[in-house]
């Protein structure tokens, strides 16, 4: 999925500012797993579209901090009603893997959202959010970075809602 990034990434305060849609908000906003707020009102599905070592672009390595090499790349789109909500792109560095929770490496089309808010050992340290266009709709998405052991991942999720 292409999504073209038309905002700068933004802190909770700006991203506020310019989002009238209480809806949009909630979901930016949202302090859960995404995958458990869609089962409990939907049919949840995940079509996974990547799973691999792949390369980052230099704005990705500067919010992970780090050098992008040896860097698992998943993208996954999450199915309300067998309808795309949400596109999500995960970055974890090997290390991460190796060093900090080796599940992180097997996820196969489990949701990554599932063990990041099981375990009490992953610790949220940065949000952004800015909007992004598809096929001339505009959406809104958030990247979160998180550290497992000192070790970095990141997971940038756009809301595919309709809402203005």
């Amino acid at each position: 999925m292409k999504l073209k990034q038309i905002t700068p990434w933004m802190t909770s305060r700006n991203m506020s500012r310019l989002i009238k849609s209480q809806t949009i908000k909630s979901w930016l906003l949202e302090k859960g797993p995404i995958t458990k707020r869609i089962s409990k009102n939907y049919e949840f599905e995940l079509n996974l579209l990547k799973d691999d070592i792949a390369s980052i672009n230099q704005e990705e390595r500067d919010f992970l901090c780090h050098d992008g090499r040896d860097i698992k790349v998943r993208e996954v789109i999450l199915l309300a009603d067998r309808s795309p909500l949400v596109y999500a792109k995960s970055l974890i560095p090997s290390a991460t893997i190796k060093y900090g929770f080796a599940e992180l490496g097997k996820l196969g089309r489990k949701p990554l959202g599932d063990i990041l808010f099981e375990k009490e050992i992953f610790f949220k340290t940065n949000v952004m959010y800015a909007e992004f266009s598809y096929n001339e709709n505009i959406f809104w998405g958030r990247k979160t970075r998180y550290l497992v052991k000192e070790l970095p991942l990141s997971v940038m999720e756009v809301f595919l809602l309709d809402e203005k």
